[in-house]
């Protein structure tokens, strides 16, 4: 396959990790934990509720250019690298989604002061679930590449050759052929041979 084709895959792939890094920023999950002097309000961010998700981010992007650099074994191996990734992603954002109480504990703890602190309201934002999309489209975007990135073309390497590299001049010098000494020209023509022939 050539550029073309790989080219959207490779920025799928690209957007999907973006889009599960900077989900990571935002407040997650919302809650209230039970202190000694009532109900205070804690949160966690994605980057504490999920910290695989946004170290796989990254790993994903990585993916991503070893993708577009490698040769075919290098790409291949980036490729599952990526699907993993990108899957991994999309769980670790996906359990926050399904159990956000955990993400909230070590907040809970350091306002409460207890080991095992109760938590009420607890709720979550949007954000889990871009996290989880983008890790999706990182997993979709590494089985493509699996799939299709043998028949892409290795990327284009401008190597001179050592013929092209030698400098005109001394191409031209070592092809031209030594100039004959001026004095013994000279003799030749005194004793009447013609040079030119």
């Amino acid at each position: 396959m050539s550029a073309r084709g790989r080219a959207p895959v490779l920025l799928a792939a690209a957007a999907g990790a973006v889009l599960a890094l900077a989900a990571g920023a935002p407040t997650w999950v919302l809650g209230r934990a039970e202190t000694a002097a009532g109900l205070r309000e804690v949160s966690a961010a994605g980057r504490e509720a999920a910290p695989v998700a946004t170290a796989l981010a990254l790993v994903a992007l990585a993916a991503v250019v070893a993708c577009s650099l490698g040769r075919r074994t290098a790409r291949t191996l980036a490729a599952v690298v990526l699907l993993l990734a990108g899957a991994g992603a999309a769980a670790s954002a996906g359990a926050v989604l399904s159990s956000p109480q955990p993400a909230l504990s070590a907040a809970a703890r350091a306002v409460s002061g207890r080991s095992d602190p109760q938590l009420q309201q607890v709720s979550t934002r949007p954000w889990p679930l871009v996290c989880a999309a983008g890790g999706a489209l990182c997993a979709a975007a590494g089985a493509a590449a699996l799939v299709r990135g043998r028949a892409w073309s290795a990327p284009s390497r401008h190597e001179r050759d050592a013929a092209a590299s030698t400098p005109a001049g001394s191409a031209r010098a070592s092809a031209a052929p030594a100039p004959a000494d001026p004095a013994a020209t000279w003799d030749s023509l005194t004793r009447g041979n013609d040079p030119t022939r």
